[in-house]
């Protein structure tokens, strides 16, 4: 065997920066790197007390950066900081981040200005206190599932035993070790991770990004420079400021109510409840895991309620309250009152339905039901967060489009939906966010969500009934149920007939085959199962005869969408990134392949290939708690039965050549057909690899 060889960095010998810009980027980012230096693998307690010293280092330094991004008028969209390693067995401190298309050299002068209050001041104990109850409640977590701990997550590890000499101890010992460490590490040590790069002089620091414009500007090499000795020599710079927060979510006691009835289901292994306000709540306790509970709520209503006027109000709805918080917590502060919690909650508005979304661990179960009473009652209204928002939401999307695979989509989108305007936001403008009225997005967001009438909620995991039966009662009977929604079906429809094109954009010598077919069809499973079956099928043979015979592709494939709403409808996409070269060939085979499966089907191996793969991923797949949230979801929502559910197999196995020949008759036949290429702005001349698509 060959020995290992680690090569040696040499550290910076002066101090150096560039600038480097691209057309098709989409916007700034800035880093600044230290010198790297060698380190050891970690093998005794001491250096693991010293990596867990890092990680409190780090997430204290981002949360600083977080809440930067919080400020009226943001210096930056997003800043990281960390002991990274480009090296092999070294380790340099950097700091990133981006600006959109903002200024950059004001997010490079917060970033490294917040770095310089760290150097003077270092951090506060409460910020310790609350990244050591956040270290501890993972580690917690990852102790509770430790025999349900999926073998992949086993495998990884293994992985980086062999190429980074991580140690292997197992969770028990992790866990024994976490809990033993952390209470002992201070302030004091935390912050003399600082003298690491305190006294660095010598650094490569960079800004990548657009052109300059009239609209954009760019640093010099010389500006960069003057940046990191500026910070240096800031008299200004004041310790940060530790603001007290509440302890707990709810100012005052919930309103109650209580459980009408409750009944079994034998066949899902359910049980189905109904509150005093009419909620229905669907429980499965399982054991899939021994600490894991998710929790999901919907009702009808959605975006297609709204006219024009508000659309953009009502896509943005639900970002925009989030960014300015829920009762008297800012998403700064409830971070903080959060710290050392596994639980979450978000409001989520659809095309016709709203709810939320959220999940918990069992000790943190009554916390995801009180943020349910302020997510439902309490929206905030922050006028300076609010500006954050906007501004930072059109810093980041200004420029998506200078990306030619991004606008490409954006142009499918609209070409798919015949430019109607009230059509779903694929790729969001700067414009947009000009568009969006708070008022107008507070009212929406408590018509879909601030009223619980007619709403459901289905919750699976590792709960104790009788515990959820009375959080229930205690958090969610007794909110306001007064006016039931509907969903609205706006017409918003894709195109009919066949619609092909091709979008010119780009250097690189890429493409990408976007295929649309989509029809009306009433909704029913066996549909769905026809549909998703032929999909299976392509996808084996795109890779049998696109990849492997023309060899004009590495990846892609086809995938299938049926729904009830808002009348019976599929879609069924292809998707072959590929070169230019081979585009008209693999259409051609796309094409003909439909065809064939349309008059003479398959041959019965493919089918068997297909079953084998649904029951292998279906016996997986029934023993986690996401599966059986979204079909449950899915039950209540009447696009899943029952016994389709339990009785999978039986279904699958029942698969045949006649059901992918009707499948197939159905996309010839579709209401709407379309072939999307994307190609570089100019084509290279052909060469050998480029023949074969690479």
């Amino acid at each position: 065997t060959r020995p290992r060889v680690y090569e040696k960095v040499p550290p910076y010998s002066n101090s150096n920066a560039m600038v480097v810009t691209d057309k098709e980027a989409t916007g700034f980012e800035f880093s600044i790197n230290f010198p790297a230096k060698p380190v050891t693998p970690t093998s005794t307690l001491k250096e693991y007390r010293s990596d867990l010293i890092r990680s409190i280092y780090t997430s204290l330094l981002n949360n600083r950066f977080r809440e930067l991004t919080q400020k009226a008028d943001p210096p930056f969209v997003f800043a990281a900081a960390g002991f990274e390693s480009y090296a092999k067995f070294h380790e340099s401190f950097s700091v990133m981040g981006s600006t959109g298309t903002q200024d950059v050299q004001k997010g490079l002068t917060a970033a490294l200005t917040e770095v310089e209050r760290v150097k003077r001041f270092g951090f506060t104990d409460p910020e310790l206190e609350r990244a050591k109850k956040t270290i501890l409640t993972q580690y917690e977590r990852l102790w509770n599932n430790r025999d349900k701990t999926e073998s992949a997550s086993y495998a990884d590890e293994y992985i980086r035993h062999f190429t980074d000499l991580e140690p292997v101890p197992g969770i028990d010992a992790e866990f024994n070790y976490v809990k033993e460490l952390l209470p002992g590490i201070t302030l004091a040590e935390v912050n003399a991770l600082t003298d690491l790069y305190r006294n660095e002089k010598n650094t490569f620091s960079y800004v990548t990004g657009l052109e300059a414009t009239n609209q954009t500007k760019l640093p010099s090499i010389e500006a960069i420079s003057a940046t990191l000795l500026a910070a240096t020599a800031d008299q200004t710079i004041k310790p940060y400021e530790e603001k007290a927060v509440a302890t707990t979510l709810l100012s005052s006691a919930p309103r109650s109510g209580a459980l009408r009835s409750k009944k079994g289901n034998s066949i899902l292994g359910t049980t189905e409840l109904t509150l005093s306000n009419g909620v229905t709540v669907t429980l499965k306790a399982t054991d899939f895991k021994n600490d894991q509970i998710l929790f999901a709520a919907s009702r009808y209503g959605g975006l297609t309620a709204y006219s024009l006027d508000d659309k953009y109000s009502a896509e943005n709805a639900t970002a925009v309250i989030g960014s300015m918080g829920f009762g008297s917590f800012s998403p700064t502060d409830m971070r903080k009152t959060m710290a050392g919690k596994s639980v979450a909650l978000s409001p989520v508005i659809g095309q016709y339905t709203a709810g939320f979304n959220g999940n918990s661990s069992k000790k943190d179960l009554e916390m995801l039901f009180q943020l349910l009473q302020l997510e439902v009652l309490e929206p905030r209204v922050d006028s300076a967060l609010y500006k954050s928002f906007i501004q930072r939401s059109k810093a980041q999307v200004a420029m998506l489009s200078a990306n030619p695979q991004i606008a490409f989509i954006d142009t499918m989108y609209q070409v798919l939906y015949d430019k109607n305007p009230l059509a779903p936001t694929a790729v969001p403008r700067a414009t947009n966010y000009d568009k969006i009225k708070l008022d107008r997005s507070l009212a929406i967001y408590k018509e879909q969500v601030g009223d619980v009438a007619g709403m459901h909620i289905t919750i699976v995991g590792s709960f104790n009934e009788d515990t959820v039966i009375q959080l229930l009662e205690k958090y969610v009977a007794g909110l306001p149920a007064t006016q039931a929604r509907n969903f609205t079906d706006n017409k918003v429809r894709p195109f009919k007939g066949q619609n092909d094109f091709q979008f010119k954009k780009g250097k690189e010598d890429k493409s990408l085959i976007l295929g649309i077919y989509h029809g009306e069809v009433p909704y029913n499973e066996n549909t769905l199962l026809q549909l998703e079956g032929l999909s299976e099928v392509m996808n084996i043979t795109i890779i049998e005869e696109m990849r492997e015979k023309i060899q004009g592709i590495y990846g892609g494939g086809t995938q299938v969408q049926l729904s009830k709403y808002p009348v019976g409808n599929y879609q069924f996409v292809l998707q072959l990134p590929c070169g230019p070269a081979k585009v008209d060939t693999l259409v051609k085979t796309y094409r003909s392949q439909l065809e064939q499966f349309a008059k003479t089907g398959v041959d019965t191996g493919y089918i068997s290939k297909v079953k084998k793969a649904w029951i292998e991923k279906y016996r997986v797949d029934s023993k986690k708690n996401e599966f059986w949230l979204a079909a449950l979801e899915d039950i209540h929502m009447g696009e899943r039965s029952a016994d389709r559910l339990v009785n999978a197999e039986k279904y699958f196995n029942a698969f045949s050549v006649s059901d992918v020949k009707k499948a197939a008759s159905l996309l010839l036949n579709a209401k709407g057909k379309m072939i999307a290429v994307q190609m570089p702005a100019e084509i290279k001349t052909e060469t050998k690899s480029e023949s074969k698509g690479f």
